[in-house]
């Protein structure tokens, strides 16, 4: 099933869409996770990845994770050649509403300490600083912020 938000679509992550989603997410982080475990998310029954299409090309995912009330975004990134067109912030909304749909008191997320873009954004959104993971991150070893948006 697939949602529009303006002109992109979401629909959940299948295995065909791990070509796409593996090369952004090697493109994006320093640590990118594997294809065993995005599988790991598409097989799983309290997540849900789901890709966004622009014009039927895959230009963002995210992997979210309900855990009792709470939407936790595990994963969220948009393809270096789409960012900076307000995909990453159509993400988000989409995010959000699906949190509201699901009944959600909260949405959570780690992000690395240096990612000013991404801090910035989730501020925008309403999230803030409830922790930190000291050493978190790897490749290069960073602290992680916990940021928190209640719903």
């Amino acid at each position: 099933m697939s949602e529009q938000n303006k002109d992109l679509t979401f629909e959940r992550m299948k295995e065909g869409d791990l070509e796409e989603v593996l090369r952004i997410e090697k493109e994006s982080f320093s640590d990118p996770w594997t294809k065993e475990s995005f599988l790991e998310d598409i097989n799983k029954d309290f997540t849900y990845p789901a890709v966004a299409r622009k014009d039927g090309k895959l230009v963002g995912y995210t992997c979210l994770w309900k855990i009792e009330d709470e939407l936790q975004i595990a994963n969220i990134a948009v393809d270096k050649e789409h960012r900076c067109q307000g995909i990453a912030k159509k993400l988000m909304e989409w995010i959000i509403e699906q949190g509201l749909k699901q009944a959600c008191k909260s949405v959570t997320l780690d992000v690395r300490v240096s990612n000013s873009v991404a801090l910035t954004l989730y501020r925008k959104f309403g999230f803030e600083q409830i922790g930190r993971r000291k050493n978190y991150y790897r490749f290069p070893v960073e602290d992680a912020i916990i940021m928190e948006k209640k719903l």
